[in-house]
């Protein structure tokens, strides 16, 4: 009891030091007539630049609209003038670019008879502890596949649980794989 006492009258006591030593505050009380007309002026003043802004935007719409069709206009006089010349070359000649394109292209070899390993499902092997969000899993796939240059992906087990893992088509490829990823990050990994 006391204390709420003592805590009061200190209380009063800072209050009427501090208005003795700053003196009382002149409150401005509220004068309709004032209020209204600064509200009128900041209303007039956002009226204007709404107007300017309107003004602005009518300018580039237009400047806009001018451009595109003079875009217009060129591209068509361009078409009208290129599209003969072009239908009177094919005519006239084949047109070297099929042959560049035909001779630029390699037979490409029937994968799948070369590698019959392409023809089975590869398999995945999960490599390392699973990663509680997938964001980490690929940063972790990422640094991975700069340094080994092998592919992996990231297998999401369940919400929660993101395992990193790398496709191989039998154990000796695994194993391979692994020692690979072993000496080029230096992590030790099972059966490496």
């Amino acid at each position: 009891m006391f204390r709420l006492l003592g805590f009061l009258i200190g209380s009063a006591a800072a209050i009427t030091i501090i208005l003795l030593v700053l003196g009382t505050p002149d409150f401005h009380l509220a004068d309709p007539e004032i209020d209204q007309q600064r509200f009128d002026a900041a209303v007039e003043k956002l009226k204007e630049k709404q107007q300017e802004v309107a003004e602005v935007a009518e300018d580039i719409v237009e400047k806009a609209a001018d451009t595109v069709d003079e875009l217009q206009d060129n591209i068509e006089t361009v078409a009208e003038k290129a599209v003969p010349e072009l239908v009177a070359q094919l005519d006239d000649e084949p047109p070297a670019t099929t042959e560049f394109i035909t001779e630029a292209l390699p037979e490409v070899p029937n994968l799948a008879n070369d590698y019959p390993g392409l023809q089975e499902e590869l398999q995945w092997y999960s490599f390392w502890n699973p990663f509680r969000s997938e964001i980490a899993a690929r940063g972790f796939v990422t640094q991975l596949e700069k340094v080994t240059g092998l592919d992996y992906r990231v297998v999401k087990v369940k919400t929660g649980v993101y395992e990193v893992a790398f496709a191989y088509d039998n154990d000796v490829e695994r194993s391979t794989k692994l020692s690979q990823i072993s000496a080029a990050t230096g992590l030790e990994l099972p059966d490496s």
